[in-house]
C-alpha cells in the first residue's frame, strides 16, 4: 500500500529546525574569535552548510500547507539527532586537530545525547572553541533538541508537537505543565536556565576561570559529563568544586516538572514524590556499599571516604560519567554496583539516562502486587505513581520497555566479545553508552578508552546512545511495516 506520509510539511520543519542548527552553531564560533584561533572557520562553515540546508528545504516546500501529523512527528523526532550530528561533525573533521568521520559523529552523538563518552585523548589539545562546542551540544541535548525546538517554534504548538515532546521525553508519562505545549517547553527550560547560571555562579566563585565553569556547568546540568582537562575535575585539586558539582547533579537527577512546581511554592511536590525519595535511597544505599572498597585500600581521607564515592555514586546514576581518582581499585562490588546505577539512572523528566527510577518503583509494585494475587487470588491490587493508580498497559509498558531494554543492552554486549574484548568489559562499556552515561572501566578506562575501540564497536555504541537517549520505542516503531503504509 502506498505511504500517505507527508514529506513535503515534514521537510519544511526539518528546514527550519536546520536554520536554528546553523544559529547554534554560531556561538562557538564566536567563541574562537574571542580567543583568536583559526577553528572560527571550520564552525562558519558548518553553519553555512547547515543554513544553506534549510533554506533550501523552506523553499522547496513553501506551497507545502498541510500540517504534520503524530506519525511524521515520530519520524522527525528519530531522525533530527542524526540530521544534527551530521552538521555537528563538520568542526570536528576540519579543526586543527581533526577527526575521522567515525570518531567524529561517535563525538557529536555522545554529545546531543549527554552521553560525555569521549574518543578524544588529548582534550587539552582542543581549541577553545571545539571545547565550548562540546559542552553546548550536550547543554542542546539535556532537555532534548525537541523540546528546544518546541520553545522557539511557535507552529509546533499543537497535537503533533504533543507528539515530538512524547517522543523524546523520558519515562512513563508526559504530564503538561501548562495547556500549550510551548508553555511548558518554555518553563522547564526556565528552570534549566535558572540552575545552569547558579551553577556558573558558583563555580566561577571557586577556582574555575569563567571558560571553565560555563563549559562544566553545561556537562553538569545536563548531566553529560565532558570536561575541558585531561584529568577532569581532578585537575582542580578542590573538594569545592566537587561538591558544587555533586549538589548539581543531584538536582539534575530530579523531574524538572517536580523541580518547576517546588520551584514555585509547592514543596510536597518533592517531599512526598515517592520516585523522588527513592532516588534519595538508592544514592544512599549504593555509597554505604562502596565503603569496603575504600576500605580496602586503606585509606584515611575526607576525599577517600566522603568526596570521591559519594561524587561516583552521583555520577554513575544521573549519567553524567565524571570521573574520581582511585575508582578502578575499589574492587568487584563497586564495579558491580555502578553497572547497576547506570543501569537504573536517576528520574524520569530530568537529563539522565537508563532505565530511570520510576520505572523500578512500577516495576517492584507490579511484582508485590502479582506475589499477593498468588497469596489472595480474590483481591485487587493497584500500581501507583505520582499519587495516581497507573493502567494495566501503562504496566506492560514498563515491563516492555525494561526487556527490551535489558535484551539490547545483553546483545550488544555479546557482539561486543566477538570483537575480542572480555564479557566485563564489554558489559561495562555497553551499559555506560545505551545509559548516556559515558564511565569507562577496564578496556574504556585507564588501560584505554574509546578511542581505541575498533569503528564497528564505536558505530554499535553509537546506535546504543541514541536508543538510550529516545528510550528504545522512538526508533523501534520506524521498523514497523505497518507504521509506513496508509
Amino acid at each position: 500500500m502506498k505511504s500517505s506520509l507527508r514529506i513535503g510539511s515534514m521537510a519544511r520543519i526539518v528546514g527550519r529546525l536546520l536554520i536554528i542548527d546553523a544559529a547554534i552553531l554560531l556561538i562557538p564560533m564566536c567563541v574562537s574569535i574571542i580567543y583568536g584561533e583559526s577553528d572560527w572557520l571550520c564552525f562558519l562553515v558548518a553553519a553555512g552548510a547547515a543554513a544553506v540546508c534549510g533554506f533550501a528545504l523552506t523553499a522547496a516546500t513553501l506551497r507545502c500547507t498541510g500540517a504534520i501529523r503524530p506519525r511524521e512527528g515520530f519520524i522527525i523526532t528519530a531522525l533530527i539527532w542524526v540530521v544534527f550530528g551530521l552538521f555537528g561533525i563538520i568542526p570536528f573533521m576540519t579543526c586543527a586537530t581533526p577527526l575521522g568521520f567515525t570518531d567524529a559523529f561517535f563525538e557529536i552523538i555522545s554529545g546531543y545525547t549527554t552521553t560525555g563518552a569521549s574518543v578524544i585523548r588529548d582534550v587539552e589539545a582542543l581549541s577553545h572553541g571545539i571545547l565550548f562546542w562540546r559542552a553546548l551540544s550536550q547543554w542542546i541535548g539535556g532537555l532534548g533538541i525537541i523540546l528546544f525546538m518546541l520553545a522557539v517554534l511557535p507552529e509546533l504548538n499543537k497535537a503533533v508537537g504533543i507528539s515530538m515532546f512524547n517522543a523524546e521525553a523520558t519515562g512513563i508519562t508526559h504530564d503538561k505543565l501548562h495547556p500549550r505545549i510551548r508553555q511548558t517547553a518554555l518553563s522547564l527550560w526556565g528552570v534549566y536556565v535558572s540552575l545552569t547560571v547558579v551553577s556558573v555562579l558558583l563555580l566561577w566563585a571557586g577556582p574555575m576561570d569563567l571558560f571553565d565553569s560555563v563549559c562544566h556547568t553545561f556537562t553538569t546540568i545536563a548531566t553529560g559529563g565532558f570536561s575541558t582537562r585531561n584529568d577532569g575535575l581532578a585537575w582542580w585539586n578542590s573538594q569545592y568544586v566537587y561538591w558544587i558539582v555533586n549538589v548539581m547533579m543531584l538536582v539534575a537527577g530530579l523531574n524538572f516538572m517536580i523541580l518547576f512546581q517546588t520551584w514555585h511554592g509547592n514543596y510536597s511536590a518533592l517531599g512526598r514524590n515517592t520516585v523522588a525519595n527513592t532516588y534519595f535511597c538508592i544514592i544512599l544505599t549504593a555509597f554505604v556499599m562502596l565503603l569496603p572498597g575504600v576500605a580496602s585500600r586503606g585509606e584515611s581521607g575526607v576525599d577517600e571516604w566522603l568526596t570521591y564515592p559519594l561524587f561516583h555514586v552521583m555520577s554513575a546514576i544521573t549519567s553524567t560519567g565524571f570521573g574520581v581518582p582511585g575508582t578502578d581499585h575499589w574492587g568487584p562490588t563497586a564495579q558491580t554496583v555502578t553497572i547497576f546505577l547506570m543501569i537504573c539512572g536517576a528520574c524520569a523528566g530530568s537529563t539522565t539516562g537508563g532505565i530511570k527510577v520510576d520505572r523500578l518503583v512500577v516495576m517492584w509494585q507490579n511484582l508485590r502486587n502479582e506475589t499477593r494475587v498468588t497469596a489472595f487470588p480474590k483481591r485487587m491490587y493497584v500500581v501507583r505513581l505520582y499519587g495516581s493508580a497507573l493502567d494495566n498497559s501503562l504496566v506492560s509498558r514498563v515491563a516492555a520497555f525494561c526487556t527490551v531494554y535489558l535484551l539490547i543492552l545483553g546483545l550488544s554486549a555479546v557482539i561486543v566479545t566477538f570483537v575480542g574484548y572480555s564479557l566485563e568489559d564489554s558489559l561495562f562499556m555497553v551499559a555506560s553508552c545505551i545509559g548516556c552515561n559515558g564511565l569507562g572501566f577496564g578496556a574504556t578506562g585507564a588501560e584505554g578508552g574509546f578511542g581505541l575501540l575498533p569503528d564497528t564497536v564505536k558505530w554499535l555504541l553509537t546506535a546504543d546512545m541514541l536508543l538510550g537517549r529516545l528510550e528504545i520505542f522512538t526508533y523501534l516503531v520506524l521498523f514497523i511495516p505497518s507504521f509506513w503504509r496508509r
